[in-house]
């Protein structure tokens, strides 16, 4: 059994419902006006076979309504489609909501979930 790179599970399921948003785990040089980054921040091995995984998504866009509206879509999709969309994901639980986190040219929001994932089989 091995644990999975989550971050690998979880770019491609936050790009596929972020509407052409570019998503990734560190922010380029440039960052474009609209981005999301997600990444994992901690977590632990529940047994040899599930971990508890916490995820952070930062999400700019230009205004804070665009901001908060796609940080809700990304929330939905953690909520109620990651189940289904990565096998490996057992459960998923909000450790924190979207919330406003401003910065110096943007509008920024972060919310942080746990992911309860299944080692793969090798």
């Amino acid at each position: 059994m091995r644990f999975a790179d989550i971050e690998a599970l979880i770019v491609p399921f936050i790009k596929a419902r972020a509407g052409g948003v570019t998503v990734a785990t560190k922010v380029p040089s440039t960052r474009p006006a609209t981005f999301v980054r997600a990444w994992v921040n901690g977590g632990a091995a529940v047994n040899r076979v599930l971990e508890d995984v916490q995820v952070t998504v930062d999400v700019w866009a230009p205004s804070q309504p665009a901001a908060s509206q796609l940080a809700g879509t990304i929330r939905s999709a953690f909520l109620h489609d990651a189940q289904a969309a990565m096998p490996l994901v057992r459960g998923v639980s909000e450790v924190t909501r979207p919330y406003s986190q401003p910065d110096e040219t943007s509008e920024r929001y972060r919310a942080t979930y746990s992911l309860r994932v299944r080692a793969t089989r090798t």
